[in-house]
């Protein structure tokens, strides 16, 4: 069975959304009205995707979903909203969601757009699945081994900024993102700390025998991690 959480303040539309995916018999299903009941419901168990309406209380979906991805990468979203003009949907998109459908839509459709976005990631995880004998690396409180024995110790942004690009391998994680991440509380200009970060941590990399592109930059956009990393 898959894990959904569908997030959304009407209530009788929340509870027939969660009512249909529970009647087919694969999903696992928690429903929730607000944001802060969806950041209790995630940290408690994580979830496979999240049917979140634009429209909330108190927070809107799009600063959910940049949390949410932020916080759980590998997290599918698919976003629910009445408001349908390409500026809303850019928002969504770059917010980080996952598929964006327009009120009102028929459950089979939001049931299908869900299963898509399922499928996909779990495809992405096993094609990115290293070979046997391929090189990982272990994060294990702040010391970067690789599976020949080098190691190093990082500082404590490098050893989060390696937790951050690992889940999942191989994904893009957009610059903003990470500079959130690693800069919460003074986030605004800090693109050429990021650049720093990256080129000493690409040099901690190369010195224990993973080539240049273990960790590589997809420019105006963000970076990926390439080289397996297993968590400590």
């Amino acid at each position: 069975m898959w894990d959904v959480i569908v997030c959304e303040d009407f209530t009788d539309l929340r509870e027939a959304m969660a009512d249909y995916l529970r009647e087919s018999g694969q999903w696992q299903v928690r429903a929730v009205g607000d944001g802060q009941a969806l950041r209790q419901t995630l940290v408690d168990r994580g979830a496979d995707v999240l049917l979140l309406d634009v429209g909330l209380p108190h927070e809107s979906g799009i600063e959910i979903a940049r949390w949410a991805k932020a916080a759980y990468p590998a997290l599918g979203i698919v976003m629910l909203s009445g408001r349908t003009s390409p500026s809303d949907r850019l928002a969504g998109w770059r917010a980080g969601t996952d598929g964006y459908l327009s009120k009102p839509a028929q459950m089979e459709e939001v049931e299908l757009a869900l299963k898509a976005i399922v499928m996909r990631g779990r495809s992405a995880r096993a094609l990115s699945k290293p070979a046997q004998n391929a090189p990982v690396l272990l994060v294990q409180q702040d010391v970067l081994v690789s599976t020949d024995g080098a190691r190093c110790r990082l500082a404590p942004r490098e050893t989060m900024l390696l937790q951050v690009l690992a889940m999942p391998h191989g994904s893009l994680v957009l610059q903003d993102t990470l500079v959130g991440l690693l800069w919460p509380d003074d986030s605004e200009n800090q693109e050429n700390a990021l650049f720093s970060l990256v080129r000493r941590l690409r040099r901690k990399l190369d010195g224990i025998g993973f080539p240049a592109d273990a960790l590589t930059v997809v420019r105006g956009r963000g970076y990926k991690l390439r080289a397996p990393l297993r968590l400590g």
